[in-house]
Parts: C-alpha cells; sequence; structure tokens
C-alpha cells in the first residue's frame, strides 16, 4: 500500500478554508434584515449545533470510515452556503447553520485521527507534529487567502454569489477528500472482534474514552489547559475588529489585524516541530503558553498599532502551544477512541467559547478594552502558573 499522501492532505485543508463567503457571512445577515442581535444568536446557535453533535459525530469517526466523515462535512458545509443564497428569514439561517454546525462536528477529532493513524501505519507517528502542523498551516493561509480574495471578487459580484462559490469550492473539495488514505486502527479491531458487533456500542465507545480521560492525567491536563488557556487565542479572534475600533483607526486596519494574527499563526504552526525538539514535556507546554500571555500582557500595557507585532507574535507561541499539546494528547491515546477523545476538546471549546463570549461582553460593559484584554491575559497568566504547580505535585507523588 501507498505511503499517505500529505501533499493530498495540504491541499484538501487549504481549499477547506479558502472560502471568500468568510468576510462576509455576517454582513449577508445584515443587508437581508437580521438585527446586530439576530446575528449574534445566530452565531451562538452555530456553537451550540457543533456541541449537540461533537460526541456523537466522534464516536462514530471511530467506529466507521473517517475520510468518509469528512466528505460529508465538506458536503454539509457547502450546503449551509446555497441555503443562505436563497435565506431571508431568520430561520433559514439558522438552518444553514445546523449544516455547518455538523460539519464541524464531523470534522473535529476526524482529521486529527485521521492522520494520526494513517502515519502510524507508515511507521511515522513520531512525524505527527510537523504533518499536522504544517496541515494547519496551509488551513491558516487558506483562509487568508479567502478573505483577502473576498474583497477583491465582491466588486464583481454580490455577496449572494460569493455564498454560492464558496458552496461550489466545498463540493470541489469533496473530490479531493475521497481520494485520502482511509486507516482507522480501532475501526479494524471493532471488526475483528467477534463480540463487537453485539456488545460494543455507541455508548460503550463513549465509556472507554471517558475511562481513558479520567485514568490517564496527561491527557486530561491536556485536554483542560488546551480548552481553557492554550485556545484562548482562536476564542479572541472574534473580536480582533474592536481592536481597530478602539484605536480609532479607519476600517482597512481590520485586515491588517487579521493579516498580521493569520501569518504569525501560520509561522507558528510551522514552528512547532522545531519547538517540540527543545520543549517534549507538558510542563515546557504550559510555560511556553505562559510566555504567550506575557506577551499579550505587554500588547496590552502598550496598547497601540506599533504592538501589533508582539500581538502576532502572542498569537504565534499560543498555534505552537496547541499543536504540541494535540501531539501529547495523541500519543498517549493507543488505539481507542481517538476521534472521540478529541471531541471532548471540541465540546469544552464550544462551551468555553460561549462562555468567554458572555464574560467578554460583560467586562466590555464595565471597561475599557484595554483593561479588558488586560483581564483576559492575567487570568491566562495565573492559569499557566496553577497548571504547572499542580503536574509538578501530580509527578512528585508519581515518583
Amino acid at each position: 500500500m501507498k505511503t499517505f499522501n500529505v501533499k493530498l492532505l495540504y491541499i484538501y485543508k487549504f481549499i477547506a478554508q479558502c472560502l471568500p463567503i468568510y468576510a462576509f457571512y455576517q454582513v449577508l445577515f445584515i443587508e437581508r434584515g437580521k438585527s446586530f442581535t439576530q446575528v449574534a444568536v445566530l452565531i451562538a446557535l452555530w456553537s451550540v449545533f457543533t456541541i449537540v453533535f461533537e460526541v456523537p459525530a466522534g464516536i462514530l469517526a471511530d467506529r466507521w470510515n473517517r475520510r468518509n466523515m469528512l466528505a460529508i462535512a465538506t458536503v454539509l458545509q457547502g450546503l449551509c452556503f446555497v441555503i443562505w443564497f436563497f435565506s431571508f428569514s431568520f430561520w433559514m439561517f439558522a438552518l444553514g447553520f445546523v449544516f455547518w454546525g455538523i460539519a464541524s462536528a464531523f470534522v473535529s477529532g476526524t482529521e486529527e485521527g485521521l492522520i494520526y493513524d494513517n502515519l502510524k501505519h507508515d511507521g511515522k507517528e513520531d512525524k505527527f507534529t510537523e504533518i499536522y502542523g504544517k496541515a494547519q498551516f496551509y488551513q491558516n493561509i487558506g483562509a487568508l487567502v479567502g478573505i483577502a480574495s473576498a474583497g477583491f471578487i465582491v466588486r464583481f459580484i454580490g455577496i449572494p454569489t460569493i455564498s454560492i462559490l464558496s458552496a461550489v469550492i466545498c463540493f470541489l473539495n469533496v473530490l479531493l477528500v475521497l481520494l485520502l488514505r482511509e486507516k482507522n486502527y480501532y475501526s479494524e479491531k471493532s471488526e475483528k472482534s467477534e463480540q463487537s458487533d453485539k456488545e460494543l456500542g455507541f455508548f460503550e465507545t463513549f465509556k472507554e474514552s471517558g475511562i481513558f480521560i479520567k485514568g490517564n492525567p496527561i491527557a486530561l491536563a491536556s485536554i483542560l489547559f488546551f480548552v481553557m488557556f492554550a485556545s484562548l487565542g482562536s476564542y479572541l479572534d472574534e473580536f480582533d475588529a474592536f481592536i481597530v475600533s478602539d484605536f480609532q483607526l479607519n476600517n482597512s486596519w481590520v485586515s491588517v489585524i487579521l493579516t498580521i494574527r493569520f501569518v504569525f499563526v501560520a509561522v507558528g504552526d510551522l514552528l512547532a516541530p522545531y519547538v517540540q525538539k527543545k520543549i517534549s514535556s507538558i510542563r515546557g507546554i504550559f510555560l511556553l503558553s505562559g510566555f504567550a500571555f506575557v506577551l499579550l500582557l505587554i500588547f496590552s500595557v502598550i496598547w497601540h498599532q506599533f504592538a501589533l507585532l508582539i500581538f502576532g507574535l502572542a498569537f504565534m507561541i499560543t498555534a505552537i502551544a496547541e499543536i504540541l499539546l494535540v501531539n501529547t494528547l495523541q500519543n498517549q491515546i493507543k488505539e481507542e477512541g481517538r476521534a472521540t477523545v478529541m471531541s471532548f476538546c471540541g465540546i469544552g471549546q464550544n462551551l468555553v467559547m460561549i462562555c468567554f463570549s458572555l464574560v467578554y461582553a460583560l467586562l466590555a460593559g464595565f471597561f475599557t478594552l484595554q483593561q479588558v484584554y488586560f483581564v483576559i491575559t492575567i487570568y491566562g497568566i495565573v492559569g499557566v502558573i496553577v497548571f504547572f504547580i499542580i503536574s509538578k505535585i501530580v509527578n512528585s507523588f508519581a515518583k
């Protein structure tokens, strides 16, 4: 059998995010008569739909075909954009988010499991950080190209047509997904077991994954830190435009700050395997994240557009920490429930994102935006200290 085609993976990841509608779907909602409150509710519904389908999709990815899961997810996302083209009512837009939410749940954990098991089959699981990091790099570059091209495309076609164009890109990407090699150790193991079809149901897969996380301190710490602190950069990106407004800059600076973020995050994706050679322990990853929060703290103190490079550098380091944590978690999982375990991360991220948005809105009602970022970075630094101390205590008891 041929080795896993990583180049095909990179192309799929690039195209999956190279969707011009990403830059304008909120504008589309407003143009179709939706209020800012309704837009906020629609985005919140997307997180809710993702949470609902997260674990069932993870279990399905462990027990079925991950390549097919990704293909279905790509089709569902395309259908979302088709629905939006015809939508004028709130509930039709919400229906589109149902499809997108299911698609996100189908991808979460499935990609990581597909990549790791394919590399493991080729005896190259030690390359996971490098391959996964590059895949994330091409994903971020795809998003950057999609957003940048949208500003040019919208001069010639309307935003609804951009939605259809994005759907066509999704449907074409399905062909690439289906060319990926499928390898699922957990599914193959279940097929070989005579009792698996009778006794090993969806709930059992969920139970096994829960037992694994509970009994593995490193896996549990990786998930908790990943969800609560390492992903902080991803939660903040929804509010980057507010920084531009607070700096009293013109709207063109929105693209500047988004470009800075995506470029630095993409560089972080590429640097992750090199950093891994220096930082291999989970405590080292905690400290690395702590350094990112210190940089973000410096940015919040300076609070000027000239400090945006520090802002980008902070998120470059968080991107590295995220990849190293995913690698740590994947290495702890032997065969069982690889996608299901990652689904716990996905649920956690969506729940924290909802809570984070509410807290952000609450803080913004009482403090300046600069003070809000100061509070958030202090939260991150305190979290790093707490996790580092707990890990040292656990490690001392283990000895």
